[in-house]
């Protein structure tokens, strides 16, 4: 029984990463060939998932997406998780000052994962929404991350996520990635221009907790011609003072 039990359970948590990896609503059947169960199975577990509120139902077509459950769960994760809390004034102190969009990430399984973002006055639109996960070698918050870990590591990440070329920018090589993070372990800046984004500049920092271990980075993102005006040079200044004053806040000497 216990053993069934356990299967039931797997079985939800690969619907639910089923759903929350889909771009729309799935119905059962396409939810049942992404994960190789049967429809009738698909159809039992979202029930329950349903009635739970993890998973809504649209009416008008039987397809199915994450439900607001799954939301509350994720921000009451994030509202927890102590450098969120910690970081959270001084990204808007950034904010303010500089009137870019401003993002804490955490790094996770060879990828960044952003957990809070401080608007700008500006309506500009980003891939770096929170929740979302990133490349580290094609993002500065991912590259001052990279900067901080031995090279064996970084090649290891580099080997097992691979190097997708989002823009024409994106560095693919590791042995010139590799050069450019000597240059970021030495100021604590990584500056990535169009990497991720055509037209979009982004500068990071890497947060570091009292064993002196970069357990996240922060950034400051803009249109590249914005960027550009206010100058690079600057804003990474501002930015690495403020990821300074974080870790300090972490317990870090370093």
């Amino acid at each position: 029984m216990a053993e069934k039990n356990v299967q039931t359970l797997e079985r939800s948590l690969d619907i639910l990463e089923a759903l929350a990896q889909a771009n729309e609503p799935l119905g059962v059947t396409e939810i049942g060939n992404r994960i190789c169960l049967h429809k009738s199975t698909v159809h039992r577990i979202l029930q329950t998932l349903c009635y739970r509120g993890y998973v809504e139902k649209e009416k008008e077509n039987e397809r199915y997406r994450i439900g607001i459950k799954i939301v509350e769960l994720g921000m009451r994760f994030l509202n927890n998780l102590e450098i969120r809390k910690i970081a959270a004034p001084y990204l808007a102190e950034l904010a303010k000052m500089l009137d870019e969009v401003v993002n804490l990430v955490l790094p996770d399984d060879g990828e960044v994962v952003y957990i809070d973002r401080t608007e700008s006055s500006h309506v500009v639109s980003m891939q770096s929404k929170v929740g979302r996960r990133a490349p580290m070698h094609c993002t500065a918050v991912g590259k001052a991350i990279l900067a901080t870990l031995p090279e064996p590591e970084v090649l290891h990440i580099l080997k097992t996520k691979g190097m997708i070329k989002n823009t024409p920018n994106t560095i693919t090589s590791p042995e010139e990635l590799l050069e450019n993070l000597k240059e970021v372990r030495n100021n604590q800046i990584a500056v990535e221009i169009e990497e991720n984004e055509v037209g979009i500049i982004c500068i990071g920092t890497p947060v570091f907790d009292y064993s002196g271990r970069a357990i996240g980075a922060i950034s400051v993102s803009g249109p590249a011609s914005r960027i550009q005006e206010k100058g690079i040079g600057h804003i990474g200044q501002e930015l690495k003072r403020i990821g300074q004053r974080i870790s300090r806040n972490l317990g870090s000497n370093f």
